[in-house]
């Protein structure tokens, strides 16, 4: 049963058949034989780079008896909590209201325990950290050496 060659695979076979053909065409070799990371780069159409890189995690998965693994495609994430113009100046209102109606200083943990019984606010103390960052708080050290959102 022949094997099934993906397109790539495929598309690397034509590069290395074409660069055979010219070198027969010629009637020797085009890139010299002691050059063999520059004949290979050639053939496949890739960089000298990628071919040394690829050599060296073949070497290393020889050793450890590893097979030679293929990098994951990374792949954007949706954010999980997706706040509209209102919730983020609900958020923003609460933390006003932190210092001028409660006369206190809000903390991540004050802030959201309030924003999840008012708003119904469903992330974590990192989530509204960050959420707070892109609104535009930020903090800094007072003279007590405790750290004010501003």
């Amino acid at each position: 049963m022949p094997k099934v060659v993906k397109s790539a695979g495929r598309e690397i076979i034509l590069k290395v058949k074409e660069f055979c053909e010219a070198e027969q065409k010629n009637q020797g070799v085009l890139i010299p034989i002691n050059n063999v990371r520059k004949r290979v780069a050639v053939m496949t159409g890739v960089s000298e780079k990628t071919v040394s890189r690829i050599t060296q995690e073949g070497k290393v998965a020889a050793s450890t008896s590893k097979r030679i693994v293929t990098p994951g495609k990374s792949r954007l994430r949706a954010k999980k909590i997706d706040l509209d113009g209102f919730d983020l100046c609900s958020i923003r209102h609460k933390i006003h209201q932190f210092y001028t109606v409660k006369k206190e200083l809000p903390t991540l943990n004050k802030l959201l325990a309030v924003l999840k019984e008012d708003i119904g606010f469903e992330g974590s103390r990192a989530t509204l950290h960050r959420i707070l960052q892109s609104i535009g708080f930020k903090y800094k050290r007072c003279q007590s050496k405790s750290k004010l959102l501003i």
